[in-house]
C-alpha cells in the first residue's frame, strides 16, 4: 500500500463493487490517488471536469467523464441521478472563496434533488478555533466565524451539510503530504532546493497525513453503515517533528539544509500583525498560474516551472511568515480516535513510510 496511484485497498472496500461514485476534483492532488483506488475497489466512477484536460486518460481507465461547471445546477443534477456516493474534493485555490462556496451550494442542492445516497466531503482541520495550538477532537469548538476566507468557506460548507438532507461524512484532514502535494511536499522541497529552511527553536510538531491514508479514509467513509451527518478528523498515526519531514525531503533530493533560530527572535522580526479583514482575493501568482495552466495545460505548465526552478540560486534562506511560524511552533495534537473507531481508519504511513512512498516522485522532480 502507498507505492503508487491505485494501490490503496482496504478490508471492506469490496462493498464499493458495482456502486456508482461521482467525484469532483478528480484531477487534483487527492483525486489523482483516489480515482484509481475506487476503480480498484470495483466502483463505477463518474468524474466532473471543468474542461477536457485529462479526460482522455480517465476514460481509458474506465471512468465516465462529465464536463461542465459545478454551478450549472440543472446539468449537475442530471449527472448525479442514480449515484450512490458523491465524493466532493474540488476547491479552486486560484478562485475567491465566495466563488467556491457558490459552486458548492449548487452542487449540494443538485445532490439533494437527485437523491444521492451519501456525500463524502473533504473539509479541513482549519475549521477548528484551536488549530494549530490546541489538542483537537471532533467536539472542539468551531464557533469563531473569523479567519481566512478559505476557513470561512470550509466552515460554511460543513454547516450547510450538517443541516442538509443527505447522509454525509465530513473528513477534516490535517496537513496532507506526498506525491503532488503543492503545499506540504512541493513547496517545502522547492525551498530546500533554493537553500536553507529556517525553523524555530523550540520546534513544534507537524500533524501530517500521507495522501494514501486520506484516500483510505475516503473509501471507508463511502461504505460505512448507518451514516448520519458526521465529522471525522483524519491525520497520520502520530505527529512528527517538522525537521523530520523537511530533513527527509532534503535527504531525498540531496540539497538544502535546516537552521534553527529562537522562536522569540523570529516573532520579533515579523511585521506588525494586520488585524483587519482578510480580502477574498487569490494572490497574483495564483491567478497568473491559473491563466497559464488554462493556456498550455497543467502538466506542461508544471514541467516548465520545475525546469526553471532547477536553475535558481541555491544559497537563499527561507524564513517563516506568521502563518508558517505558528505551524512550525505549535504543539497541539489532532486526535483520530473517532475515525479509528467509527470508520475503521488505520493509517499505514508513519513519517518513515510516507517519505519512502514520496521518494520516487521527488527524485524524478529534481532530476536525481
Amino acid at each position: 500500500m502507498g507505492k503508487g496511484p491505485g494501490t490503496v485497498n482496504i478490508s471492506g472496500s469490496e462493498h464499493l463493487g458495482g456502486k456508482t461514485v461521482f467525484v469532483t476534483g478528480a484531477t487534483g492532488f487527492i483525486g489523482r490517488r483516489l480515482v484509481p483506488a475506487l476503480l480498484n475497489s470495483g466502483a463505477k466512477v463518474t468524474v466532473l471536469l471543468r474542461s477536457r484536460h485529462g479526460a482522455r486518460a480517465l476514460e481509458a481507465s474506465g471512468v465516465h467523464v462529465v464536463t461542465g461547471a459545478m454551478n450549472d445546477r440543472t446539468a449537475i443534477e442530471t449527472a448525479l441521478h442514480g449515484q450512490s456516493v458523491l465524493i466532493h474534493l474540488a476547491y479552486d485555490m486560484r478562485a475567491p472563496a465566495a466563488r467556491n462556496l457558490d459552486a458548492f451550494e449548487a452542487l449540494k442542492s443538485a445532490a439533494e434533488a437527485a437523491g444521492v445516497g451519501r456525500i463524502v466531503h473533504v473539509s479541513s482541520i482549519v475549521v477548528y478555533d484551536g488549530w494549530p495550538q490546541e489538542n483537537l477532537t471532533e467536539q472542539s469548538a468551531t464557533t469563531n466565524p473569523g479567519g481566512t476566507p478559505y476557513r470561512q468557506a470550509k466552515l460554511a460548507m460543513e454547516q450547510a451539510l450538517i443541516q442538509g438532507k443527505c447522509p454525509v461524512a465530513i473528513l477534516q484532514p490535517t496537513l496532507v503530504y506526498g506525491p503532488g502535494s503543492m503545499l506540504w511536499t512541493d513547496r517545502l522541497t522547492d525551498w530546500l532546493a533554493g537553500g536553507t529552511v529556517v525553523l524555530p527553536e523550540p520546534e513544534g510538531i507537524c500533524n501530517g497525513v500521507f495522501v494514501d491514508d486520506l484516500v483510505q479514509a475516503l473509501l471507508r467513509a463511502s461504505v460505512i453503515d448507518d451514516l448520519g451527518r458526521e465529522r471525522f478528523i483524519i491525520s497520520g498515526p502520530e505527529p512528527f517533528a517538522w525537521s523530520g519531514l523537511i530533513g527527509g525531503y532534503a535527504e531525498i533530493i540531496g540539497r538544502g539544509a535546516i537552521r534553527h533560530v529562537p522562536v522569540r527572535r523570529l516573532r520579533d522580526s515579523l511585521p506588525p500583525e494586520d488585524t483587519g479583514e482578510i480580502p477574498d482575493t487569490p494572490p497574483l501568482a495564483a491567478r497568473v498560474s491559473a491563466t497559464a495552466r488554462a493556456w498550455i495545460g497543467r502538466e506542461r505548465f508544471e514541467s516548465l516551472v520545475r525546469r526553471l526552478k532547477r536553475h535558481l540560486p541555491s544559497d537563499a534562506e527561507v524564513y517563516p511568515d506568521r502563518y508558517m511560524l505558528d505551524l512550525y511552533s505549535a504543539t497541539g495534537r489532532c486526535r483520530i480516535d473517532h475515525a479509528r473507531t467509527r470508520l475503521g481508519y488505520a493509517p499505514a504511513h508513519d513519517l518513515k513510510a510516507g517519505l519512502a512512498a514520496t521518494r520516487a516522485y521527488l527524485e524524478s522532480r529534481y532530476g536525481k
